[in-house]
């Protein structure tokens, strides 16, 4: 149908189903969120919420993929995974402990483990790479493959960055930077990202916060109040 054309297409899709989940459409990748306290009506709403879906696209001459088709149980770490069977006309959907959603892999626990173990690989090729082009380049070109690749520490820092597994990346980021600067394992790199005009992810997390507050400041509430004071 093409991109236009489809999106035209299911338009109508989370008015369809938005009282009963919260529907999240993008391009044609849709996803959709349920929460409850309670197992048993969670797994009764699930099952309600699938069933409409369905209908949906039956009465829209669609289908679902039930092999694409996936359920991830969000939960903190000190609940217990309970089981739920997501089913329509006795075909199953499989639970999985994590999924990739917009370029974030996001697990069940939002520990962020997964994410972080893939960025981990990503990055490191960088690390052998700059490591193995040192001699033949200058500074400010190795800065620059640096920025074009170390760029995806931004997408999405600030649902990741403050997990306890992103030290690895961090320390990764360290021995990237001494590389650049031809210092040698372990030697204080705190000078060395000021020098080279670098945030270290910390610094990118907080950095990140900052702008998602400057740009959404009508999500929060000011805690700023007019007092009249008295005096005599």
């Amino acid at each position: 149908m093409g991109p236009l054309l489809f999106l035209i297409f299911i338009n109508d899709l989370p008015k369809f189903v938005n009282d009963k989940y919260v529907p999240i459409l993008f391009a044609d990748d849709t996803s959709s969120l349920l929460s409850h306290s309670n197992p048993t009506d969670f797994n009764n709403n699930i099952n309600t919420a699938f069933k409409i879906l369905n209908d949906w696209f039956k009465q829209n001459l669609l289908s679902l993929n039930f092999t694409k088709t996936k359920f991830a149980n969000f939960t903190t770490k000190n609940n217990n995974q309970i089981e739920i069977n997501i089913n329509y006309n006795n075909k199953f959907i499989p639970t999985i402990t994590y999924t990739k959603f917009l370029g974030l892999t996001v697990d069940c626990s939002l520990t962020w483990i997964n994410h972080i173990d893939s960025l981990t690989k990503k990055l490191s090729t960088t690390f052998y790479l700059i490591q193995n082009i040192k001699p033949h380049l200058s500074t400010s070109t190795l800065k620059i493959i640096y920025h074009s690749i170390f760029t995806q520490l931004c997408h999405g820092i600030k649902f990741w960055g403050n997990s306890s597994h992103s030290s690895v990346i961090f320390k990764l980021q360290q021995r990237v930077i001494r590389i650049i600067m031809g210092y040698v394992y372990r030697e204080s790199c705190r000078e060395l990202f000021k020098g080279l005009k670098i945030l270290t992810l910390s610094s990118q997390y907080i950095f990140s916060l900052l702008l998602f507050v400057v740009n959404n400041r009508d999500y929060f509430v000011s805690n700023s109040v007019n007092h009249n004071i008295n005096t005599r």
